[in-house]
């Protein structure tokens, strides 16, 4: 896909911000906000060390688009996987049951690519241009409360950081800048819903007879999805790593709440009761060959009725305004798209005091944005982790269409039902949406400062 011109917006007006966590989204936003010529401080109550190395980042077209316009298309060459086709497979047998083609039937006209990038990957991004735009992080330090008059954050080492504007980017299990803007503590609900994640070295593969075609797909820059009785197993090689990564996302039984937030803590595989006979056979193998899974527990958040406190003065991005599961298609492209859109709201304003106003305008664009895209990823693992009977059968049926029917209005039809709603997704651009506010409410916005200043 051809790459877009790189844009850098610059600000009318510098503001004071606090980001208030140093995950993709915390940086993200520190990068574009220092970058557009806003004074940035991001606290972090870890050591910026977290890789979650075994976890592969979706980049839909969506999200690389966004981070192309970002400048980072040499970034996205060296680190990203690029996905050229979905191959779905059985579950226990292994067989192929179709195959999506992304450049043919998806990607045409989205001028960007769906990329599998590595958490460790994206990390070291993000950090390495923090460094190029002189962002200022403060690791090992926490913050304990927020102050919202005047708005400051009150830091674990006594500091006092007064702010124009705090930026809630601490995720989605207990976070401070949440409970601040909700005056309360969210209920945290948990679900039997867990992802494992676990990886082989691309060598052992090859030396075995068994594997050997396995690796041959990752070859062809596939994601193979096996598709089982109350399970979906996505795996694809990665370049930058040199393994196989795996993701068997199921429901368990039992207490799971030790898992809830994990990330990097292995497990032996025999730790937990997979039931591996429900797996193909290399599935079977792969997991012996691991020894051990990352398991994480899916949290169910309830959406946040608001993502700004009642003075406006702080806002939620990320997981912590829209918390999703944690194999979510577009997790982290929400983030991103949180980010672009917050950093042209506040590249337009001509006086601090306006920020409140884009803040709404930030809020009444990504709320409804976030909740399609999280209904849209339970419909969608529903849909993918189908048990054995009549909906099942139809769901593959359709899948065999995209690459075996010869009827081009069949095949659309299966097409649009299966994957026509992330099609929507992928065509969404957040700038395009904040201008078109803009377009509408900015010079209501500016006249009332204008007056302001008069008096």
């Amino acid at each position: 896909m051809p790459a877009l011109p790189s844009t850098s917006r610059k600000a009318l007006v510098s503001a004071r911000i606090i980001i208030i966590g140093a995950s993709i989204t915390g940086l993200a936003t520190a990068c574009i906000l220092r970058r557009s010529g806003h004074e940035v401080v991001v606290v972090e109550k870890g050591d910026g060390k977290y890789r979650a190395d075994a976890h592969n980042f979706r980049s839909p077209p969506n999200m690389t688009r966004i981070l192309q316009r970002w400048g980072l298309q040499s970034q996205l060459a060296k680190s990203g996987m690029i996905i050229d086709q979905l191959r779905f497979l059985e579950g226990q047998s292994g067989k192929t049951i179709g195959v999506l083609k992304l450049y043919e039937e998806l990607l045409r006209d989205l001028m960007a690519d769906f990329l599998l990038i590595q958490h460790g990957d994206l990390v070291s991004i993000f950090q390495d241009l923090a460094r190029r735009e002189g962002v200022e992080i403060r690791y090992n330090t926490a913050v304990v409360k927020v102050e919202r008059v005047p708005l400051a954050a009150l830091l674990s080492d006594g500091d006092i950081l007064h702010s124009d504007l705090i930026v809630g980017a601490d995720g989605p299990l207990r976070s401070i800048s949440r409970d601040a803007v909700l005056l309360r503590e969210i209920e945290e609900l948990p679900t039997q819903h867990v992802c494992f994640w676990f990886s082989v070295p691309l060598e052992d593969l090859q030396a075995d007879p068994d594997l050997e075609n396995l690796e041959g797909i990752c070859e062809k820059r596939n994601w193979n999805l096996w598709l089982g009785d109350g399970f979906v197993i996505y795996g694809t090689c990665h370049k930058t790593s040199g393994r196989y990564s795996l993701c068997i996302t199921t429901e368990m039984e039992g207490d799971m709440t030790e898992y809830q937030g994990n990330w990097t803590k292995q497990y032996p595989v025999d730790h937990f009761d997979l039931r591996l006979e429900r797996f193909e056979p290399r599935i079977q193998k792969l997991l012996k060959m691991a020894g051990f899974v990352i398991p994480t527990c899916h949290v169910y958040i309830p959406e946040p009725e608001n993502l700004i406190c009642d003075l406006d003065k702080v806002i939620l991005a990320g997981q912590s305004a829209h918390p999703t599961m944690p194999d979510g298609m577009h997790s982290t492209a929400m983030c991103i798209e949180d980010v672009d859109a917050l950093d042209y709201l506040l590249t337009r304003i001509k006086h601090v005091d306006e920020i409140p106003r884009v803040l709404s305008a930030h809020e009444e664009l990504r709320m409804e944005r976030c909740a399609s895209a999280r209904d849209w990823e339970s419909r969608k693992l529903r849909m993918l982790t189908l048990l054995s009977g009549e909906d099942r059968d139809l769901r593959d049926a359709k899948i065999r269409c995209l690459s075996e029917c010869e009827d081009m209005e069949e095949k659309e039809y299966a097409f649009n039902d299966l994957w026509g709603e992330e099609v929507d997704f992928y065509a969404y651009d957040p700038i395009e949406q904040a201008d078109n506010w803009w377009s509408m409410y900015g010079t209501v916005i500016s006249r009332r400062s204008s007056t302001t200043d008069s008096l």
